[in-house]
């Protein structure tokens, strides 16, 4: 039996799930036959076996993360080309109304003076938001609010996911398989074919790779020192440049922190007492500019986080159309490709 044999038997398969299971065969069936045939002919050809078992380990360790890799792959161009303008429409609309947890009624929004990115006056003498204690509190709130603390804003200084950190990741994902807005989400994803997304585990996997996946933002490539989790629903600062800051809830802890200077309102687009998207122009650590940016306020974290994955899936790289209560706004997504692996840029509403 021949390594080269193996390959054409892997590569018969066409489907990245067909390879996977292919190399499996391999254990199940081609490799004790071949261990056992070769130890029978004396102890050389034993050490043979031996040897030839660890080019077999090798080859399908490659093949199985190829097949992975080749598995995500087909799942983003599947879900791009299936869905409709219409599908968007329907689902998202679907998503706000799942979403028992937004807290817009329970905080207060100051919007004061009106302004612009161009401008450095200060139209707004108080805070954007105040949130009561109980929305701090709330289910899925305070495990998005617990990952704050778990990056550092500087594109470029190292960061190290520990084991306490990673748990908190996973402990964010499961409170939110458990709502509304994410099961509508991967209902819909299996409606499209995603059939391995019916598994609880491959649904944890999937956010938590297009999320907590580490990449590099700087130029140098050196430092995988950002994710999609960071540069969204914090922010970053590459130079005097701050990227990102499209949470309210990370706004308002930078406000309570005197880290925030909101200067005033540019836009607002009211979402029928679900929520607003707001354009704002604020100042982050005294002295850096936020000059125009975007950002949900009122809705909860899960919501924001299906409809970013939705429209990074479906709508890669340009406005993906949605809808709530026939008021219409689009999230804009940017990709990048870390080791060959397609991930989020950035993601925010427009409208």
């Amino acid at each position: 039996m021949k390594i080269s044999f193996i390959f054409l038997t892997l590569l018969a398969a066409t489907r990245a799930d067909d390879i996977a299971h292919a190399a499996g065969q391999i254990f199940n069936s081609i490799l004790p036959n071949l261990i056992s045939n070769q130890v029978a002919n004396g102890g050389q050809q034993g050490n043979s076996a031996t040897n030839t078992l660890q080019q077999i380990g090798t080859v399908v360790g490659g093949v199985v993360d190829y097949a992975k890799k080749k598995s995500y792959d087909d799942l983003l161009k599947q879900v791009q080309d299936s869905t409709t303008d219409d599908d968007l429409l329907r689902v998202s609309d679907e998503m706000f109304n799942a979403d028992i947890n937004n807290a817009f009624n329970y905080i207060q929004v100051n919007l004061q003076g009106k302004t612009s990115p161009m401008s450095k006056n200060d139209e707004a003498q108080s805070n954007l938001l105040n949130v009561p204690e109980n929305v701090w509190n709330g289910p899925t709130i305070r495990p998005f609010v617990a990952l704050f603390d778990n990056y550092h804003k500087n594109v470029i200084r190292p960061e190290f996911v520990t084991p306490n950190e990673e748990t908190e990741q996973v402990t964010y994902i499961n409170t939110i398989l458990a709502t509304g807005p994410i099961r509508s989400l991967m209902t819909y994803l299996v409606s499209k074919g995603l059939t391995q997304l019916n598994e609880y585990p491959e649904q944890v996997e999937l956010l938590k790779k297009i999320w907590f996946t580490k990449y590099a933002r700087h130029w140098t490539g050196l430092c995988k020192c950002s994710c999609a989790f960071e540069n969204i629903f914090m922010a970053e600062l590459k130079s005097d440049t701050v990227l990102g800051l499209h949470s309210w809830l990370f706004f308002a802890k930078r406000e309570l922190d005197h880290k925030a200077n909101y200067l005033g309102y540019i836009n607002k687009l009211d979402l029928a007492g679900k929520g607003m998207i707001l354009k704002q122009h604020s100042v982050l650590s005294e002295t850096k500019d936020a000059p125009e940016v975007t950002m949900f306020v009122g809705t909860s974290p899960e919501l924001e986080t299906a409809l970013y994955t939705l429209c990074f899936m479906a709508r890669p790289d340009r406005p993906c159309n949605l809808r709530y209560n026939n008021i219409n706004f689009s999230i804009q997504t940017k990709t990048l490709t870390a080791e060959n692996v397609k991930l989020i840029d950035t993601a925010y509403p427009q409208f």
